[in-house]
């Protein structure tokens, strides 16, 4: 039977707050970094782990509330806790369906671009269009659009040209390219700062997470708002252009 913490307990619990985030990122680092077959094993570990320390922080933050009140200073540092926790647990999930996602086929002459789309608060986006521009932000029609689904998942594949080099690991040379992402709305809400560089032979993953706000950032490409926007009806399947 659960009972209320006493202040020395709840300011113990109150600091006992999740990894510092230097250290998940780390804890991250190394499991992606692991080439074997127990790095899905380890983040799922790192999953139970942070999820059984937010089960912990929410009973005590529920308890602490009681006690003192909302508005106390133990409440409030109590469910700062668990923010914090409940945040370590969205990023770590994410590496979890990062690592338990398949590789998608590539052809020798194309490449794959795939991911998930998240936003502000880690959670995914469906029904999101994602595509690729130029830097002119000019829609790049030739590697097709995709619209995200329940869990942020996209999926951009080319297949390339008989004409390409089809060596392994390969470059592939032309216009920089840039990923975007157009709401339901068919407002541009992000653009990558970085290009992406696409390999050949290869498929590359990506997760995305939206800015706050969710404000446009512009006018989506003629091209995007004709053909590859969702209808409000269908906005869960993903697709390929």
């Amino acid at each position: 039977m659960d009972t209320a913490p006493s202040p020395n307990e709840t300011a113990s619990a109150s600091s006992a707050a999740p990894t510092p985030s230097a250290q998940v990122e780390s804890d991250l680092a190394t499991v992606l970094g692991s080439a074997d077959s127990s790095a899905a094993s380890s983040v799922q570990n790192l999953t139970l782990v942070h999820q059984a320390r937010l089960t912990g922080l929410t009973r005590t933050a529920a308890s602490v509330t009681a006690q003192y009140g909302a508005g106390s200073a133990q409440a409030v540092a109590a469910q700062a806790a668990v923010a914090s926790s409940s945040n370590t647990v969205a990023r770590v999930t994410m590496v979890s369906q990062q690592t338990t996602t398949p590789a998608p086929q590539v052809s020798a002459t194309g490449w794959a671009l795939y991911g998930r789309v998240f936003d502000s608060q880690l959670q995914p986006v469906s029904g999101f269009t994602v595509f690729l521009v130029d830097p002119q932000k000019s829609y790049q029609q030739a590697y097709g659009f995709a619209y995200t689904d329940a869990t942020g998942y996209f999926l951009l594949s080319y297949s390339g040209t008989p004409s390409q080099d089809p060596s392994p690991g390969q470059s592939q040379t032309g216009a920089q390219l840039f990923l975007e992402i157009a709401n339901t709305k068919a407002q541009p809400v992000y653009l990558s700062t970085t290009p992406f560089q696409p390999v050949l032979g290869s498929a590359t993953y990506q997760n995305v997470t939206l800015p706050a706000g969710g404000k446009p950032i512009g006018d989506p490409p003629e091209a995007i708002r004709r053909v590859a926007l969702p209808s409000q009806e269908k906005q869960t399947s993903p697709a390929n252009g």
